[in-house]
């Protein structure tokens, strides 16, 4: 189902991207893990033409996202890999968020100088708690999305306002 909004772009001030992995960056079809749309043109812009660091964060094991991302064909592109075994963390109530700090000091970033890109709740409370602008960009099964709109905008798809009501349905004790 299309979802409808305002603008949303990543400032040319950003100095590290941080992609969510499956059915953010890439989704799996019938002929295996491809990119979604708008990525190809997405990581020319940011990794090759502004030179902004790409990198990915999952909650599932390094050796899946490696090969899911070759067999996208985006490996080249993306400067770090970031998992389950090296930057997530149990929550006491056994919830597994992704620690967004350890990109942010391997790079030596501050949460304001990097964005977020992801598809769901826990995607949005991690950027909350490590203060970083967060992007929620709709899962795959949106086909209408494209990430090139993250580029030059208007994107048609409300983050902001998705990411604050997300925030508040899972998560009422945030501020």
């Amino acid at each position: 189902m299309a979802q409808y909004g305002a603008d949303t772009i990543i400032p040319r001030t950003v100095r590290l991207i941080l992609l969510d992995c499956f059915e953010t960056l890439i989704e799996l079809t019938a002929r295996g893990y491809v990119p979604r749309r708008g990525i190809p043109e997405f990581l020319r812009c940011f990794v090759r033409d502004r030179q902004v660091p790409v990198v990915v964060i999952s909650d599932a094991s390094e050796e899946l996202i490696i090969s899911a991302l070759k067999q996208a064909g985006v490996r080249h592109l993306i400067q770090g890999i970031y998992h389950a075994g090296n930057a997530e963390e149990v929550l006491a109530d056994g919830r597994r968020r992704k620690r967004l700090d350890v990109p942010l000091s391997d790079f030596h970033v501050s949460g304001p100088e990097a964005v977020f890109v992801g598809d769901s709740p826990l995607d949005a409370e991690a950027a909350h708690h490590y203060q970083l602008p967060f992007i929620r960009v709709p899962r795959s099964e949106d086909s209408a999305f494209s990430f090139a709109a993250l580029i030059t905008g208007p994107s048609r798809y409300q983050s902001a306002h998705f990411t604050a009501l997300m925030l508040e349905r899972y998560n009422p004790k945030l501020p």
